[in-house]
């Protein structure tokens, strides 16, 4: 039986128009790529290719494309190039088990028409080029072509991830080799975002976030992975945080630092261990571990062992907290919050891919919040600060105390001075009433904390998660000058920016005049945090980043069928129990137990077959383990 695409390629009798013919070919093929593409269209119809754009003959009659002197085709024999391009396209598609090949250029299209003769799937079209298109289109019958293709609109990429996420495949982009050659990059730089833009398409994984025990990163390792499941892939989070008590117990043998430190080491290279253990259990394709995750070299070369790629998101100081040069050697990626001497100091170390990936914030929890008056009266105040108090913070908030101050946090012990603004005898905040204090507060201070600076600090360059929870809230903020800001957030549009602490002051003053000034600036700071700075998007421009390098290894792996997938071949009482999950949602008997246990009602004779097997294999893995 013949293939779809089969069928379609067999029709594609393409031939070579006279180029000074005019043409209703021409028109045609224009009313074609409208029917596709109607704003690219009208560009094309509007271009003028000019002395850059070069038509001529190969030695067979084919038409050719030059442009800027770099040809397009080969000489020779063009039908017979692009036929060997599309033979190593469709075995690297087939590869993946992809079914939509995005190809990046098109010139004469003669790649593309043999790739449709060998690939079943949609094959989408990307050439930024006005002018390309237009002597396509005079050359060459393309009608055929476009008929079997999709295009999509280098200019208007902003609707990629749904259409990518309409059919639920894998996408693979391709490069048209020729055309990334060009000298204006475009080609080059259009591949590279595509390629990270599609890299997890139709690839569900097994992620296992490894928290640190304590700390300012163990809420990040939740929002990471509660990302990672929103995108579509199993994540599991291994919580170390109930290890806390077990560490602080160390005090009751009074040792000496020297002691207490080797000590605290052997705990943790024994929950390391056990986390190399889980790994073993719940075999995860990925583990992403965040900063001061309990993972020493034997833990992570353990992990190694059964085939996880490893990823370190650092988001902390590397200077202030160097055990990154003990460990990073022992990692498949480091991810960073900071660039310019950061980067190539760990790169140094380690053959790992070392890139840089800010901070965000969780929508779900950081988000406007209406108050009652009661809350407005026990949260509210004209200025505020939620953080631990660091020496900078301890000198620069003696001048804010002629205000309506208030500093909410741990670690102020000693600060006299601050007393009287200090809010529940400086006990820790939680996220929920942190929400509430950003959400009460008219102005809410943000600065960076520092050990060796009594004001802003000078190299300040990585930007804290306060502030995008800050943004991501509605909140307005004034944030100390620090050298990745910029490019996060527009400095005066999105968030006020202080260069000293005696700034900070004057422009307290101002904005508590200017309620409509702030509102405005929190209101665009909370559109580009919603935009762009999710911890959707950081997961996925981190699995971007992991699968770019590991592409074919993680396609390879086996991957469970999914809950719809399940369910579609299943009818009856057995189909509704697996409709209760999303149907994207990889299936696993534990997520399958955890449905039937959290549904209200009596237990099915299905759900009890399914409850009994979970029982059996909960018995049977501990006799196996003892």
């Amino acid at each position: 039986m013949a293939t779809r695409a089969g069928v379609l390629a067999s029709g594609l009798h393409t031939h070579a128009v006279p180029m000074d013919a005019g043409t209703s070919t021409f028109a045609e093929s224009c009313a074609a790529l409208r029917a596709r593409a109607p704003r690219l269209a009208a560009r094309v119809a509007a271009a003028e290719p000019g002395a850059s754009h070069v038509l001529g003959r190969s030695r067979d009659g084919s038409p050719l494309l030059t442009i800027d002197g770099i040809a397009l085709q080969h000489a020779g024999d063009p039908r017979a190039d692009g036929v060997r391009w599309a033979r190593a396209a469709a075995e690297r598609l087939a590869s993946t088990g992809a079914t939509r090949a995005i190809v990046v250029g098109l010139g004469l299209g003669y790649h593309v028409e043999a790739l449709a003769g060998r690939f079943d799937g949609v094959i989408t079209i990307v050439e930024p080029d006005p002018a390309t298109w237009r002597c396509a289109l005079e050359a060459r019958d393309l009608r055929a072509l476009l008929a079997r293709v999709e295009v999509l609109d280098a200019d208007a990429l902003e609707d990629l991830p749904r259409v990518l996420g309409a059919d639920g495949g894998r996408t693979r982009v391709l490069a048209h080799a020729a055309s990334l050659l060009r000298g204006d990059g475009r080609h080059r730089g259009l591949h590279e975002k595509l390629r990270l833009a599609t890299a997890a398409s139709g690839l569900r994984l097994r992620i296992l976030v490894v928290s640190p025990i304590a700390g300012g990163s163990l809420p990040i390792a939740r929002y990471a992975s509660r990302a990672l499941t929103s995108l579509g892939h199993e994540s599991r989070l291994l919580d170390l945080s109930g290890f806390a008590p077990v560490l602080g117990g160390v005090e009751v043998f009074a040792a000496r630092r020297e002691r207490r430190a080797e000590i605290e080491n052997g705990l943790c290279a024994a929950i390391g261990a056990g986390v190399a253990a889980a790994c073993e259990t719940y075999a995860p394709d990925v583990v992403l571990a965040l900063a001061q995750a309990p993972l020493d070299v034997r833990a992570l070369e353990a992990i190694g062992r059964t085939g996880a790629i490893r990823a370190l998101w650092f988001v902390e100081d590397f200077r202030r907290f160097p055990y990154w040069r003990e460990v990073a050697a022992h990692y498949d990626h480091v991810l960073t919050i900071q660039t310019d001497e950061c980067l190539p100091a760990i790169g140094a170390v380690t053959d790992a891919r070392v890139a840089y990936l800010p901070c965000g914030f969780d929508p779900t929890e950081h988000r406007p919040m209406a108050l009652t008056p009661s809350e407005q009266h026990a949260f509210g105040s004209d200025v505020s600060f939620v953080g631990a108090g660091y020496r900078n913070r301890r000198q620069a908030f003696r001048r804010f105390l002629d205000l309506d101050f208030r500093v909410w946090g741990s670690d102020w012990g000693g600060a006299s001075e601050l007393a009287r603004v200090l809010q529940r005898d400086a006990a820790r905040i939680s996220t929920e009433d942190a929400v509430r204090i950003f959400s009460a507060s008219k102005v809410n201070l943000n600065l960076h904390s520092s050990t060796y600076h009594d004001d802003v600090d000078p190299r300040g360059d990585f930007v804290n998660p306060r502030t995008f929870e800050l943004a991501g809230c509605g909140a307005f903020q004034l944030v100390d000058e620090r050298r990745l800001l910029p490019e996060l957030f527009a400095p005066g549009e999105e968030v006020v920016v202080s260069r000293s602490v005696a700034e900070m002051r004057e422009q307290v003053r101002h904005y508590l005049a200017h309620p409509g000034e702030r509102q405005a600036i929190a209101q665009r700071a909370r559109a580009r945090a919603l935009a762009a700075h999710t911890y959707e998007h950081r997961m996925r421009e981190l699995l971007a980043a992991v699968i770019a390098q590991d592409e074919e290894r993680l396609a390879a792996r086996a991957r469970p069928p999914t809950f719809g997938e399940m369910a579609a071949r299943e009818e009856g009482a057995l189909r509704e129990l697996l409709e209760r999950h999303p149907g994207g949602t990889p299936f696993t008997l534990d997520a399958l137990v955890r449905g039937i246990t959290e549904h209200a009602g009596d237990v099915s004779e299905e759900e009890a077959l399914f409850l009994f097997l979970h029982q059996f294999q909960e018995l049977y893995l501990s006799e196996a383990r003892a």
